[in-house]
């Protein structure tokens, strides 16, 4: 029951950390010209993303004792959630305030950035589809 429960709960925060960002990539390019629309439609998917982030780390890291972390899917895996938490501090903590200020490039980084997480985020599911046989 507890792993079904963990297991429920790490879907339920990929499922919204990706599906925000697929919302995001859709929606953020054309609010280009309404700064006040995409800065509060980021501040309130950062906050709900990181909460994801965290549910799914700390789930995760459950779901996956006793596991041999250098199995092909997994390793894979958990290298790519480490390169997408580094681009989601480097998004969320510089790039995209930055961006909210000063627009031009940081804007353009800052789309970029959550582009390649979200592809990133889709490889990460397919790893995770792939680990369960």
């Amino acid at each position: 029951m507890a792993y079904t429960s963990i297991l429920f709960l790490h879907l339920l925060s990929a499922v919204t950390w990706i599906g925000g960002n697929i919302l995001f990539f859709a929606v953020a390019p054309r609010l280009r010209t309404h700064p006040l629309a995409i800065r509060a439609l980021g501040r309130t998917f950062r906050v709900l993303s990181w909460i994801a982030f965290a549910v799914l780390l700390t789930t995760g890291a459950y779901l996956v004792r006793g596991w041999d972390w250098r199995l092909g899917p997994l390793s894979l895996k958990l290298a790519l959630v480490g390169i997408v938490l580094c681009f989601k501090v480097l998004h969320d903590f510089w790039i995209a305030p930055a961006a909210a200020r000063k627009r031009g490039a940081f804007f353009t980084a800052a789309l970029w950035i959550g582009r390649t997480n979200l592809i990133l985020g889709i490889v990460i599911l397919y790893l995770s589809v792939r680990m369960r046989g």
